[in-house]
């Protein structure tokens, strides 16, 4: 390749040779920096309370940047309920503990409001009081209703748009199982040929671990 980059000239094309090398270098060096960082993101969306899943999709739709994931974990609290072994459906249904109920009352909050985002958030005390305080003490509207359904009792009958929400949910877990995926994978055009077995494998068993959540949260359900 390097002598027919260089009109078959050895000396130019070891000189290009060495040039490619030191590039490909240099990717590969920003590209292990930038994913040591996106895990220093996730590692730290997850100290302050918030799942694996829901760190990864935030920090994906905000391209790496932590400041702006906050942002967007903030303004859009449904992706809290990203759970990272099984959907947020099964999640909802328990009742919070009144010794957290408690504390969020000692913060404050009125304890209905407490209760209700406890139960949204699966008893995480600092979710439910994130909430609260960027709503003023108040769930949202859609969290307000998300609260309401994991409370009330299950209808008896078979319930079609029950049907519709778990294969749409299968669905997004599984596109997101492959952006997740993808963005492991090295982004220059060349660099799949410089993979080892081990890197293919932990992809590959990565890919599989997520297919087969996804097929176990669709027998659940």
């Amino acid at each position: 390749l390097g002598l027919r980059a260089c009109d078959g000239n050895v000396d130019h094309a070891a000189v290009h040779i060495a040039n490619r090398r030191e590039e490909l270098d240099q990717i590969k060096k920003e590209e292990r920096e930038k994913k040591k960082r996106r895990l220093e993101n996730i590692n730290h969306l997850k100290g302050m309370g918030y799942s694996m899943r829901a760190a990864r999709q935030a920090l994906h739709q905000a391209a790496g940047n932590l400041e702006e994931a906050l942002k967007i974990l903030l303004h859009n609290p449904q992706l809290w309920w990203l759970n990272d072994s099984a959907p947020e459906s099964n999640n909802r249904q328990q009742s919070p503990s009144q010794e957290k109920i408690d504390q969020l009352v000692y913060m404050g909050f009125d304890a209905v409001a407490a209760k209700a985002a406890l139960r949204v958030f699966r008893d995480n005390v600092q979710l439910a009081a994130q909430t609260l305080v960027h709503n003023g003490g108040r769930l949202p509207p859609d969290l307000q209703l998300s609260a309401e359904d994991s409370s009330s009792t299950p209808s008896t009958s078979p319930s079609d748009s029950a049907g519709t929400s778990s294969a749409s949910t299968d669905e997004d877990m599984e596109t997101e199982a492959v952006n997740e995926i993808l963005e492991d994978i090295p982004e220059h055009e060349e660099d799949y040929l410089d993979s080892t077995l081990e890197d293919e494998e932990i992809i590959i068993a990565e890919y599989l671990s997520y297919v087969e959540n996804i097929k176990s949260a669709a027998k659940k359900n």
